[in-house]
């Protein structure tokens, strides 16, 4: 016997998609941005800019460059700052909390 993956739903609710997976348009938009600049909105607001190093079923896995500041002391006691170098800071949200994914240019 035949089985419909919209078992239980109305013709209407069919047509339309309602109460298809709704991460799965996500999953596919985080595939498609991996390792490049990219901001992650989260549902509740949050919004970060970085990098999406892996995505999987459940997680996506994501990289925040930041600049290392070292100040130096001067002879005039004005701090000046020389830049060592960057980091990443390095988190996982899952697939669940992301609300979208745009390009930063």
């Amino acid at each position: 016997m035949f089985r419909n993956q919209f078992e239980g739903q109305n013709p209407i609710q069919q047509a339309l998609g309602i109460n298809r997976n709704p991460f799965k348009k996500i999953y596919k938009s985080c595939l498609k941005s991996r390792n490049q600049h990219v901001q992650l909105m989260l549902i509740d607001g949050m919004v970060y800019s970085g990098f999406i190093e892996h995505v999987d079923q459940q997680n996506v896995y994501f990289a925040i460059p930041y600049v290392e500041n070292k100040p130096n002391q001067s002879r005039n006691n004005q701090a000046q700052y020389n830049v060592a170098g960057y980091q990443l800071y390095r988190c996982m949200f899952p697939l669940q909390a992301v609300a979208g994914v745009t390009g930063v240019f």
